[in-house]
């Protein structure tokens, strides 16, 4: 419990790589603008306490442009450059006044979950996190589904939205569910902005009690006073012994060291 590790878990989850960003998963709802209120709640609280934040946001696909590669190819702005451009390095503030990082993140994400079905889901996890400056809190937003695959059998904690009405529970549970079935550890996590208290409170209890009657199992609660302490703790850090660009094929790519910082 004691061994050096970039989080308390650490220890228990592998060798860590020293100095590497972390990652904390958080499933998009069936209908991902009412949950974006939500995702931006979470980044504005992590920011707020001083951790530096980017937002991969896996519901969005990145945009066309042109990218000078060896051979000139077009490649998409977002998260899918980010991980076969190796001048592309040590990410963390935007360059305008934003309080954090956002990138689009779609095609990005389908090309790890190549890498996890090839290499596993440590040497997606690696190779996500490489183009980050050490200890940047990265969020991942996107499908329940995905992120099972990509992160399965971690034991990641995976943050699941409770946005109010019956409908909505509905879909917290199936996500949860899913994430839960994948080997990831699922959390659920009101959020109360603009909506009444009691909604909330009812539609969580309401998926908690679904949980205990046919699955046996009991989902955490974490409110929003308590991301800013939890996420670090949990979040996952890259593996030592995993080669963040094993997905292209080719040799992994070194990193130069200097930054690059784009919104």
């Amino acid at each position: 419990m004691f061994e050096p590790g970039a989080h308390q878990a650490a220890g228990l989850e592998g060798s860590a790589l020293c100095g590497s960003a972390l990652l904390m998963p958080l499933a998009s709802s069936a209908r991902p603008a009412q949950s974006y209120d939500w995702l931006c709640e979470v980044a504005a609280c992590l920011s707020a306490a001083g951790h530096v934040v980017a937002v991969l946001d896996a519901t969005a696909p990145e945009q066309a442009g042109v990218h000078a590669t060896g051979q000139g190819r077009e490649l998409p702005l977002g998260l899918l450059r980010a991980l076969v451009d190796p001048s592309v390095v040590q990410l963390e503030r935007p360059l305008d006044d934003a309080d954090w990082l956002v990138m689009p993140a779609a095609l990005g994400l389908e090309r790890l979950l190549d890498t996890a079905r090839a290499g596993g889901s440590r040497a997606a996890l690696s190779r996500l996190l490489a183009p980050f400056a050490a200890d940047v809190v990265v969020l991942l937003f996107a499908p329940a589904a995905a992120l099972g695959e990509l992160l399965c059998d971690t034991g990641a904690h995976a943050m699941v939205p409770v946005i109010g009405p019956a409908q909505t529970g509905l879909d917290t549970y199936a996500a949860a569910k899913l994430l839960q079935f994948a080997g990831l550890q699922p959390v659920l996590c009101p959020l109360h902005q603009g909506l009444p208290d009691d909604s909330a409170a009812h539609t969580t209890r309401t998926v908690i009690d679904c949980a205990r009657r046919h699955l046996n199992t009991e989902w955490p609660v974490w409110t929003a006073d308590s991301w800013n302490t939890r996420i670090p703790v949990v979040a996952q850090a890259a593996q030592a012994s995993t080669a963040p660009h094993a997905l292209t094929g080719s040799r992994a790519d070194v990193r130069p060291t200097g930054r690059f910082l784009w919104s």
